[in-house]
């Protein structure tokens, strides 16, 4: 078959050679184009869908609707002081202007499907520089944007995590060349992504002091990441946060009291290091996930020294998403896992030489490369990538119509509690809550049992709307379809604000 495929390939070229000489300079442009829409494309869809989450996309959306108004103000969707003491992710500030153009949060994942599919250009030029063939450098950028992680980072909403991939890939595109100045200056944007992307710095100055022997570059590296993220859990967070401890470090509250006890304790107790590798099972799937896809050749690549920080981040973590397939915390392995297989070529070529098989390394290099594309399909098309092939994802049902109809309905100023899918296309405003079994005296509460009912079960969210219904202070309103908006009474409203929805059966309180 590839035979054939490559009989085609040389016909198309003597047959067409100007276009085919057009491809040749723009095909990654074509595909970092075509992924670009794909991935907004996805992310749009999902969100007319009410597939889209509170957590994040609500969160983030009130954050950024505050910064363009210029305040930090609380955010109610977490319901912490600042979200910058939640995360310190001043990356958020370089994007406030775009949004301003369309303050919507469709703008926040269209940026995000334009920032993740740019990051195939330095994967690209990295590996156009080291194996001399564009068809290889293109498999490699294809894998970066098809690899699971980065999809399941698009299928999972609008996260800062979205900016970690592509700023790895663009410093190591500096330190193939040996730019160290433009190396420096990609450092403080990764550690604006978010305070947990110093250790991945700090690994990543480790790679450049020990094999790119290049001391004084990893030295700075290394100080930098450890101050910053000193400097940020311990003093600034906590500042902008009331007071509080780095709220995260609870996820690892198991081996320890603080950072160096969880140091010490994994230092002498190093079997509990294996088990937390290992178990429970969901582990290891996740490590065969990143390991399989690349053949498992990313072992004889040092660059895999930089994935350490994150992965046991992950695995270390009490917290089950961590180490689940599933949502955003995946996908900054996908330029480390490209570059570490790029290096480890030379030595498996190296490796089958000393075994006496002689092997020309560009044939090598360009059946690793297919390879890799092949094997990312079997793995992406099994995770959430496979919606794409469900009909109903393109289509708007009676249900999602209804939905856009009450969010239409709602005042821009009123206060309102909704359902974790409601919220994001809500939450453009000062007092915004996920409800939770509270309904903190929003205006507007807004539930539907047909959709994703988090954090409830669907019998759960019934019952709560059950209470609801006998609550005094609300007067509800079915519109059909599941969708029933609960609405302040005049007299329980301190601000006066709240008022019947139109052409809507009432019902009675208790009904």
């Amino acid at each position: 078959m590839l035979a054939g495929l490559y009989l085609r390939y040389v016909v198309f070229r003597e047959e067409h050679p100007r276009l085919f000489a057009w491809l040749r300079r723009y095909a990654i442009f074509l595909l970092c184009l075509a992924f670009t829409a794909l991935y907004a494309a996805i992310s749009l869809l999902k969100h007319r869908n009410f597939q889209s989450h509170g957590w994040d996309l609500g969160i983030f959306t009130q954050h950024f609707w505050q910064l363009s108004r210029f305040e930090l103000g609380f955010n109610t969707v977490r319901m912490v002081p600042s979200l910058l003491g939640d995360h310190f992710h001043l990356i958020y500030f370089f994007i406030v202007p775009l949004y301003m153009l369309w303050r919507d949060p469709r703008m926040l994942l269209v940026i995000q499907a334009v920032v993740v599919a740019l990051g195939c250009l330095p994967v690209y030029y990295v590996a156009l520089r080291e194996l001399e063939s564009r068809i290889c450098a293109l498999c490699l950028a294809f894998v970066y944007l098809f690899f699971w992680g980065t999809m399941e980072l698009i299928f999972f909403d609008f996260h800062e995590m979205a900016f970690a991939g592509p700023l790895v890939a663009l410093a190591y595109f500096f330190i193939q060349r040996e730019r160290w100045n433009g190396y420096l200056l990609t450092l403080p944007f990764l550690l604006m992504v978010k305070e947990t992307m110093a250790p991945l710095v700090l690994f990543l100055g480790l790679y450049v002091l020990f094999f790119r022997r290049r001391p004084f570059e990893g030295l700075v590296t290394c100080l930098v990441s450890l101050g910053w993220f000193y400097a940020v859990t311990r003093v600034i967070m906590p500042a902008l946060s009331g007071g509080q401890d780095y709220f995260y470090f609870m996820y690892y509250s198991h081996l320890g009291k603080n950072w160096v006890e969880v140091g010490k304790y994994l230092l002498t107790h190093p079997w509990v290091l294996v088990r937390e590798t290992f178990l429970p099972y969901h582990k290891t799937k996740l490590l065969l996930f990143l390991l399989l896809p690349f053949a498992g050749l990313v072992f004889l690549g040092p660059f895999a020294l930089v994935a350490i920080p994150e992965l046991y981040q992950h695995l270390l973590s009490n917290f089950f998403p961590h180490w689940e397939l599933l949502r955003h915390y995946h996908a900054v392995f996908a330029p480390i896992l490209v570059f570490s297989v790029l290096e480890a070529l030379p030595r498996l070529h190296r490796l089958l030489e000393r075994k006496g098989k002689r092997v020309d390394f560009r044939r090598l290099a360009l059946s690793v490369c297919v390879l890799l594309v092949v094997l990312q399909f079997p793995f992406t098309l099994s995770r959430s990538t496979k919606t794409l092939f469900d009909p109903d994802f393109y289509r708007l049902s009676p249900l999602e119509r209804t939905g856009h109809r009450i969010v239409s309905l709602i005042p821009p100023d009123a206060s309102v509690c909704a359902q974790d899918p409601v919220v994001p296309h809500l939450a453009q405003r000062e007092q915004i809550y996920q409800y939770d079994g509270d309904t903190y005296g929003a205006e507007y509460v807004i539930l539907n049992k047909f959709l994703d009912c988090f954090p409830f079960t669907e019998r759960e969210l019934v019952w709560e709307m059950a209470k609801l219904y006998k609550d005094p202070r609300y007067t509800a309103y079915r519109f059909g379809n599941g969708w029933v908006v609960f609405v302040i009474k005049p007299s329980f409203d301190p601000l006066g604000k709240a008022r019947p929805l139109g052409d809507v059966d009432t019902l009675t309180p208790g009904e």
